[in-house]
């Protein structure tokens, strides 16, 4: 059985139809009409071919400067190399013939050595004007892909069948299951692009099995789980292995071995969860929440402008913005895209730090290190009246000292900031949609959720889902209950009213510039991806969810600006009490759903963008868990002798844990330092030596790129306009002079600063190093006694 083919499909640069082409410039025109340069390396994607071969046409020009080789261009697809060919420096048509996938992404890719134009400094590689694509066999009718998903209808009902769905539900999913089938069978080519792939024939064989053998596997676990209760040693057997598991997980145990040995585990050590209730003994709670408190101060205040050991670039320029609303009252943003691309309250509250106390690392970092301190009380503040006030506590403590949170505190970035108003606000609207709360209390609480909801927005991309939270935190709260639906819809309406207000500055931007408001999401989105191998939006979502539901136990996020680079993002304690926690949710009725929701609600910003698992747009998801795992430790011998002792052991490992990780391990790991703008902190550093220690004939030149750069700038803002860092010439007419260049600084630039110095000049060694003990960052020149005597002093 055969199919009509799609005619020919021919697109010139310009035309709306456009294939999906991944890494290439913008459209640019000459005389000869529109065209796109390529990156070095970039991928041209098809859909809807059905395995059947595909004849690509590329019209292809690589113009090289003379003297230079022309372009050599390798082809490759998702199969492997297809080709290597010379791309002749005018317009010349090139056909490939492309296999295409059923089970993967069909793509055609091309890799040439990097060429730069100058002036333009940008990486390129061949030129494109135009894309023709046709088929050169019959496509079959029923492609493979077409056959896996005609299977998911069938599996939807048989499910309903087996888990006793109502019919009216069973049937109302299983006919929108047919959807795939019919979009694939009428609309190919969208349909393949928006649907996942999948990896027919195997994939109907896991659900077909599993639904076959439902009821053996669930008689089967009853049986082991009521055997395994009768007997006390297996569940603390199950609850040491699943702990032995995620700590051998953070030492490179394999993954497919240790996880489900944790997941295991959980569920032997059930019984010591299942039959017990929470105790109403009395916790001191205060003085718990004021040490933990004063835990989350201290960790994120010490030393502060040494770790992170420097500045880096995105700091500086906050800094830079915080000074100029500080300084210029011209000048008050609602949103900064330029060199920001952020809502601008951060740098309102940041301005009057860096005014009064300068332009330090330490200042600047401040109002975040500060929100972050704040933020377990805020979470004690919403959680309390959820998961009661033990709980709360102790996912407070678990949230005060986790190095993720230390590692987003502890730099000038507004992430934090919107978590604790979020938080705050959360538990404002809970306690304000109280039936027993006073009347008057209940509108100020409302409406001061609605003010902090409003103003999260203003901090982090993550912000625009506070209103959206706060909605989550109404619905749970007040349920299917009509009475309290009437009893507060007046104040609802008026918080809507209050943070319609709030939001109005920033809805008038967005109306005015609406692009430069979504430009960063919209940069990071799935949708705008520039992945060489994946293009569809469900298959890098599929690939997002694996990612961070690994990064809790597994591998984390790469950045070391973020977190320790790959470790997990949380500790074994709070990584097993996190999975004993959503094991709870889904064994006991409980109004922890709002939790669990807010959970995956901030999985969301993650989700939809790339570089997966991203430890800043999934920030959000840390306070929550924290919640549950601090829910199931609460629990864990809960009215047993042993109770106490053991949450103190578990949290004691937990503190050790993660200050052992931020302080020990990223302190001098290479990939965390090496994120930050070293060369230009120590340039800046030696820039304030003249005014530090009283010596106005000293001069400091910088090479021009590093004295414009913006750490230097920002760190160097304090000094009068006559003692700021000067830019390198190759000339200087003062006596005492010192030179700095960064210490990769070629044979011949040092050797024209020392012949610029002339005969007096030396290199001052040793020179400033972060960390401490690290590898020399800049080399200084210096000429007159006042200059070296400056560098000789401690």
């Amino acid at each position: 059985m055969t199919s009509v083919d799609r005619p020919v499909q021919y697109w010139k640069v310009g035309e709306d139809n456009e294939p999906p082409l991944v890494r290439f410039h913008d459209n640019e025109q000459n005389e000869d009409g529109l065209f796109r340069w390529s990156y070095p390396q970039a991928t041209l994607f098809l859909y809807g071919y059905r395995g059947s071969p595909a004849l690509v046409e590329l019209r292809l020009n690589a113009p090289r400067q003379d003297g230079m080789h022309p372009a050599q261009v390798v082809f490759s697809c998702q199969d492997g190399q297809l080709a290597t060919t010379t791309v002749a420096g005018y317009w010349r048509r090139y056909q490939i013939l492309l296999p295409t996938s059923t089970t993967t992404e069909t793509f055609l890719s091309w890799q040439t050595d990097s060429y730069v134009a100058l002036p333009d400094v940008r990486e390129l590689g061949v030129v494109l004007s135009g894309v023709k694509l046709l088929t050169t066999v019959t496509r079959p009718l029923l492609s493979d892909q077409l056959i896996g998903w005609a299977v998911l209808p069938l599996l939807v009902w048989w499910a309903g069948i087996v888990w006793g769905w109502s019919g009216r539900w069973r049937d109302g999913l299983a006919i929108l299951a047919l959807l795939p089938t019919v979009g694939l069978a009428w609309f190919p080519v969208e349909t393949d692009y928006w649907l996942p792939t999948l990896p027919w024939p195997a994939w109907p064989l896991v659900p077909i099995g599993f639904l076959a053998g439902w009821p053996l596997i669930t008689t089967t676990v009853a049986r082991v789980s009521h055997r395994v209760a009768l007997q006390l040693q297996w569940p603390w057997f199950g609850l040491i292995s699943a702990f032995a598991g995620l700590i051998a997980l953070r030492f490179g145990a394999p993954a497919w071995l240790m996880l489900p040995i944790s997941l295991g585990g959980v569920w032997l050590a059930w019984s010591l969860l299942h039959h017990c209730e929470e105790s109403t003994s009395s916790w001191p709670i205060g003085w718990i929440l004021t040490g933990v408190t004063g835990v989350a101060f201290i960790t994120r205040l010490i030393a502060l402008d040494q770790m992170p050991p420097a500045l880096w670039r995105d700091e500086a320029r906050h800094g830079l913005l915080a000074l100029q609303i500080w300084t210029d009252p011209t000048f008050r943003p609602v949103y900064v895209v330029k060199n920001a691309d952020l809502p601008a309250l951060f740098f309102y509250l940041v301005a009057p730090f860096v005014g009064i106390l300068g332009p330090h690392a330490w200042s600047v970092r401040l109002v975040s290190a500060l929100a972050g301190a704040l933020t377990p009380l805020a979470l004690y503040w919403f959680a309390a009246p959820i998961v009661g006030r033990r709980a709360a506590v102790l996912g407070s403590a678990l949230l005060a000292w986790a190095s993720w949170s230390l590692s987003m505190s502890r730099w000038a970035f507004p992430a934090t900031l919107d978590h604790l108003l979020v938080l705050t606000a959360g538990g404002l609207l809970w306690r304000g949609l109280d039936p027993g709360q006073s009347h008057r209390r209940s509108w100020l609480y409302i409406g001061s959720a609605a003010l902090l909801g409003g103003l999260a927005v203003y901090t982090y991309h993550t912000g625009r889902l506070a209103p959206l939270a706060l909605l989550v935190v109404a619905l749970f709260r007040l349920g299917r209950d009509r009475r309290l639906w009437q009893l507060f819809w007046a104040r609802l309406v008026v918080a809507a009213l209050v943070g319609t207000v709030v939001l109005t500055p920033l809805t008038l931007y967005i109306l005015q510039d609406s692009a430069g408001f979504n430009r960063r999401v919209g940069y990071v989105s799935i949708f705008q991806a520039n992945n060489l191998f994946i293009h569809r939006p469900l298959n890098l979502l599929a690939e997002n969810v694996v990612r961070y539901t690994l990064m809790w136990h597994v591998q984390g996020d790469a950045n070391g600006r973020h977190h320790l680079p790959l470790a997990p993002m949380v500790d074994p304690v709070v990584g097993l009490f996190l999975l004993v926690g959503l094991g709870l949710y889904f064994r006991t009725p409980h109004q922890t759903h709002v939790v669990v929701l807010l959970w995956l609600l901030y999985h969301v910003p993650g989700l939809l963008s790339f570089n997966a698992p991203h430890a800043m747009r999934a920030l959000g998801t840390l306070a929550p868990a924290c919640v549950l795992a601090g829910w199931g430790l609460s629990r864990l011998g809960s009215g047993r002798e042993w109770q106490r002792w053991f949450i103190s052991a578990m949290l004691l490992i937990s503190v050790v844990f993660n200050l052992w990780v931020y302080f020990g391990q990223m302190r001098s790991h290479p990939r965390v330092y090496s994120e930050f703008d070293r060369v230009e902190t120590v340039m800046a550093r030696i820039a304030h030596l003249p005014v530090k220690r009283n010596e106005p004939a000293v001069t400091v030149y910088l090479p021009r790129e590093w004295a414009l750069s913006d750490s230097v700038r920002f760190l160097t803002s304090d000094l009068p306009p006559a003692r700021q860092p000067q830019i390198w010439r190759g000339t200087s007419v003062e006596d005492n002079v010192l030179v700095v260049l960064p210490a990769f600084a070629n044979v011949e630039d040092v050797a024209a600063v020392l012949q610029a110095l002339g005969p007096t000049a030396v290199e001052v060694l040793p020179t400033p190093t972060i960390p401490a003990d690290g590898e020399p960052l800049v080399r200084v020149f210096g000429r007159g006694v006042a200059a070296l005597e400056l560098m000789k002093e401690p």
